[in-house]
């Protein structure tokens, strides 16, 4: 027999062959046994689940002359053997990626009506990949999918079921392929290799489980392809060459080189990798995946619940969640999903891939917001640990003693035995700290007599310097006012009375007020507080009533008689008109 393909040879014949799908091929077995077997079903998952498969397996059990109490085939009788060889004129398999036109719908809807080649058996059309249908090709099979003879069943198996019109998934009966789970994966796996006589170690099969996402079909592809690099051998090192990966070492020395800011070891780790002809792409995704890996350690405590990984890969997070702070671990991920985006888009993948890494490991090489958050993360830290350490002892000695010189006690107690003191400089203690000289009194500083013109002769400068501290909005509404009078520290502006809404804005603002202050005391030197108000309707603002003066003289006042002016003769010399009567 010419060889095959692992995943074709062992296909699984019966319903409990099925990985990882346990509550459909239950389902599907329950409804063969009890004759309640629907017209249209929807198979949607990702691929290698099992949909194409567990479609043929339910037309083996509807057909099946000898079948289990439990619903399973035979896999004995004439009708199981042709589906087995695919030879069997009663399952019609169609790609609707080829059969997606409406004259191939209306071929299906033509031979829908055949009978089936067995007595009383039932006709089984398997439409793969049926998202690829056109619409029209949808709607033209609507009628017969809904009201399909009773010896017709069709099973619709998609990657992508949202592609589907909505009256095609109303009238099948869905069921929704999951990807398997690591350990069930590992199990088969492990269960395949010894059926092939192939030396499988534990990491190798993790490695190939955690590679597949959940497919079996690719986890198996991916198991014959490493066998046959390893000579029956399967290690993760063989699966990393195979595919041309990092292994989980280069993930470790890439973390440590972000916690140490250790810009030349992650340079040296991607030129490692791409010596080896790794493939930086896919090394760049599967860092941002180690990552979020440590994120999720960091913050579910039921990480095993979140992460469909082995428990050596979950131990692995938890340790480096120890050593990398949130901040870095965030910014990580960010960082390596934007070098993802320009590799996808054909950028240099190494250049990108060593500027992501320097960005990483010198966050001041960057001007974001997250790298400063690190930055500053790590110098709290260098913080506390320099307040936590102990402070050293200060010896005050006229000279310094040789480096094994040994040291006496100098006091009143009986002599002890010398111990030498061996000094070693590999860093330099900390400076003792200086006592501070006692304050000496300041004598206050003399007040500084502000008044209008002073502060006139300063305004253009204030008003620069508050285009640098209050933002250009705010230095445009202060641009409508003008220093009018100075009452004692206080500056008074004015506004024009028509600028209601400026006045109020810049009345309304406490910390405008702080920082014009601020200008202003710069600029003359002195404290100032400020204030605005409007122009009265005349132009001026009112001033303070003078104060009251000596009384005029009587020779002073004008009588009523004198001086008075003809309000006729003043619009007659206005207009330049004559009185005509």
């Amino acid at each position: 027999m010419e060889y095959q393909a692992l995943y074709r040879k062992y296909r699984p014949q019966r319903f409990d062959e099925v990985v990882g799908q346990d509550h459909i091929t239950g389902t599907l077995a329950r409804e063969v046994v009890d004759s309640k077997v629907a017209h249209a079903y929807l198979f949607a998952g990702p691929r290698g689940t099992g949909k194409t498969t567990t479609a043929r397996l339910l037309a083996k059990a509807l057909n099946c002359a000898d079948r289990a109490p439990d619903g399973e085939p035979c896999n004995k009788c004439v009708s199981c053997v042709s589906v087995t060889e695919g030879n069997s004129l009663d399952v019609i398999e169609l790609d609707a990626a080829s059969h997606n036109k409406v004259e191939d719908v209306r071929e299906i809807r033509a031979n829908v009506g055949t009978v089936a080649v067995a007595g009383g058996a039932r006709k089984i059309y398997i439409l793969d990949e049926a998202h690829m249908l056109s619409r029209a090709a949808g709607n033209a099979l609507l009628k017969t999918l809904e009201e399909p003879p009773e010896h017709v069943i069709f099973v619709l198996a998609t990657t992508e079921p949202y592609k589907l019109l909505d009256t095609i998934r109303s009238r099948a009966q869905r069921f929704d392929f999951l990807p398997v789970p690591s350990e069930i994966l590992i199990d088969h796996l492990s269960d395949i290799a010894g059926r092939e006589d192939f030396q499988a170690a534990s990491d190798g099969l993790a490695s190939v489980a955690t590679h597949a996402k959940g497919s079996v079909r690719d986890a198996m592809s991916l198991l014959e392809q490493v066998a046959a690099l390893g000579g029956g051998s399967v290690e993760a090192a063989t699966v990393a060459r195979a595919l041309g990966l990092a292994d989980r070492d280069a993930f470790t020395k890439l973390a440590a080189a972000v916690a140490d800011q250790d810009a030349p070891a992650a340079l040296a780790l991607v030129a490692e990798l791409a010596a080896r002809g790794g493939d930086l792409r896919r090394f760049v995704a599967e860092a941002m995946g180690f990552f979020r890996g440590v994120f999720l350690a960091q913050y579910a405590p039921n990480l095993e619940e979140i992460a469909d990984e082995p428990v050596d890969v979950l131990d692995e997070w938890r340790r480096h969640a120890q050593t990398l702070s949130a901040a870095e671990v965030l910014r990580a991920v960010d960082q390596l999903s934007e070098a993802l985006l320009h590799l996808r888009q054909g950028r240099e993948e190494r250049l990108v891939t060593e500027l992501t890494l320097i960005r990483l490991t010198r966050p001041e090489t960057a001007v974001d917001a997250d790298a400063l958050a690190v930055r500053l993360e790590r110098l709290e830290k260098r913080g506390v640990g320099a307040a936590a350490a102990p402070a050293a002892p200060v010896v005050s000695s006229p000279s310094p003693a040789p480096a094994t010189q040994p040291v006496a006690k100098q006091d009143s107690d009986p002599p002890a035995k010398p111990e030498p003191v061996v000094r070693t400089t590999p860093t330099p203690p900390p400076e003792p700290p200086r006592p501070e000289p006692a304050p000496t009194p300041v004598a206050p500083a003399a007040s500084v007599n502000l008044d209008l013109a002073t502060y006139e002769s300063a305004w253009p400068a204030i008003a620069a310097r508050m285009r640098d501290l209050a933002g250009p909005s705010k230095h445009a509404l202060l641009l409508e006012a003008r220093p009018a009078a100075v009452d004692g520290s206080t500056v008074v502006f004015e506004l024009p009375s028509h600028l209601p809404f400026h006045l109020e804005r810049l009345k309304a603002d406490p910390e405008l007020h702080d920082l014009l202050a601020q200008a202003s005391a710069e600029a003359v030197g002195t404290s100032v507080g400020v204030d605005f108000r409007a122009k009265d309707a005349a132009g001026a603002a009112p001033r303070p009533a003078p104060e009251p003066s000596r009384a005029p003289d009587k020779n002073d006042l004008v009588k009523e008689d004198e001086g008075a002016i003809d309000p006729t003769s003043l619009v007659v010399d206005m207009l330049d008109g004559e009185v005509l009567d």
